[in-house]
């Protein structure tokens, strides 16, 4: 049985986009379109059994018009093609108020195999290669416990922590009803301890949201855990069975995620002689490149040229790029962020171009006195004159001389 496992498309992340003059679409729109187009060519040709979902569909729970619309034509090939569509509810897919639907909800109405999951629960789903146990656990609703008179003294922490409780009651009680000779599928949307963030969803975490352990997901009786939430790829259980895995975002959102791979994975579960056997694949998809780019130019005489000079090392072509240049006061007049400009114009977007300024050093002025004799001047004199600290003895000496030469000069005209 082959699963394609995705999550967190996060459809109508616009930031760092324009409009498309050919279609009047924001052009980061059309970025994840491509991506989750990308994705579900690849599963066509791979002859996949189950399309899984894993939660967070838009940005926020009330995408508009032009989002649905995306999202539906992306997944109908799927559909067309009579494969199941697997969903489960992410926290940016379902609203705040209680007894609203939820972003996906709709889908639970399309034509089709489309199984859409708001709260936990076990299904067998009917697939051409056999029946697959599937296991959801898709984001809690604190709305629909709050709205229960025995939860609303509770404090966030112990809505956490019964919240954990009945998740974790609910999985084991599911897996001891599994038939081991099925593939059993656990997908959920939350956070298991120790995870790696990307960095984007560090900004978006809820205070006293769930978190879960390894151990407590990693159950004999599953065979392949599928995640998300969390936007880097990663198995969390790499040395043992079954696989727990984040199977990250199909595209950038932030510079946190620079770094990060984009993509979705495959699923392979193999029933040879009564024994299961799972691997998985990371599939990387088209996203698009973010590049950071940090110069630091105090030392150079030419600091404009430094930065531009640094700008061509990188691959900026069709790049969302970001310049932090790094300079001291006496520079700025020498930055021309013109042709610093110029030289990104083949990036997709500047996201920004910034400077740190060091002020320079302003030493305290001395104020010299009619008392104050001729020596003590001049070094107070030269010791705010950087450029003559070299010559100092010299110009100190030579003043002296003048002074013995002026003295020697009134005498004789008195």
């Amino acid at each position: 049985m082959k699963i394609l496992h995705c999550a967190d498309i996060h459809l109508g992340s616009n930031t760092y986009g324009r409009i498309d003059p050919a279609t009047g679409l924001n052009t980061r729109l059309l970025d994840f379109q491509r991506s989750f187009e990308f994705m579900v060519k690849r599963g066509i040709e791979e002859d996949i059994d189950v399309f899984l979902f894993c939660g967070d569909a838009y940005r926020t729970a009330d995408p508009t018009p032009t989002q649905q619309r995306t999202f539906a034509e992306c997944l109908k090939p799927i559909a067309d093609r009579g494969i199941p569509i697997v969903m489960i509810v992410g926290n940016h897919d379902h609203p705040v108020s209680f007894g609203k639907a939820s972003a996906i909800d709709i889908f639970g109405y399309l034509s089709g195999n489309v199984y859409v999951f708001r709260k936990p629960d076990k299904r067998v789903i009917p697939t051409k290669s056999g029946p697959l146990q599937l296991i959801a656990l898709p984001w809690p609703i604190r709305s629909m416990i709050l709205s229960k008179d025995e939860h609303r003294r509770k404090t966030p922490a112990e809505v956490r922590e019964f919240i954990e409780q009945v998740y974790i009651d609910f999985l084991q009680q599911a897996v001891a009803e599994l038939d081991p000779a099925l593939p059993a599928v656990l997908a959920a949307h939350l956070t298991v301890q120790g995870a790696e963030m990307s960095g984007s969803e560090r900004t978006s975490m809820i205070a006293n949201e769930p978190t879960v352990t390894v151990g407590q997901l990693a159950l004999p009786q599953l065979d392949y855990v599928a995640l998300g939430h969390i936007h880097k790829f990663q198995d969390r259980n790499p040395d043992g069975r079954p696989p727990v895995v984040y199977s990250s975002s199909i595209e950038r959102i932030t510079f946190r995620e620079c770094d990060d791979q984009k993509g979705f994975v495959l699923v392979d579960i193999d029933v040879e002689n009564g024994q299961k056997k799972t691997s998985y694949t990371f599939v990387e998809t088209p996203s698009r490149a973010f590049i950071p780019i940090h110069v630091d130019a105090r030392n150079s005489s030419h600091p404009t040229e430094t930065i531009i000079q640094a700008i061509r090392t990188y691959p900026c072509d069709d790049a969302v790029v970001r310049v932090r240049y790094h300079i001291d006061e006496s520079q700025v007049p020498r930055i021309d962020v013109g042709r610093i400009r110029d030289a990104l114009k083949s990036a997709h977007c500047i996201a920004s171009i910034e400077r740190t300024v060091d002020p320079i050093e302003r030493k305290r002025r001395t104020v010299l006195t009619r008392d104050a004799g001729l020596e003590e001047s001049m070094r107070q004199y030269i010791e705010q004159h950087d450029h003559l600290a070299s010559i100092k003895d010299d110009l100190i000496r030579a003043a002296l001389e003048l002074e013995v030469e002026l003295e020697a000069i009134r005498r004789q005209e008195s």
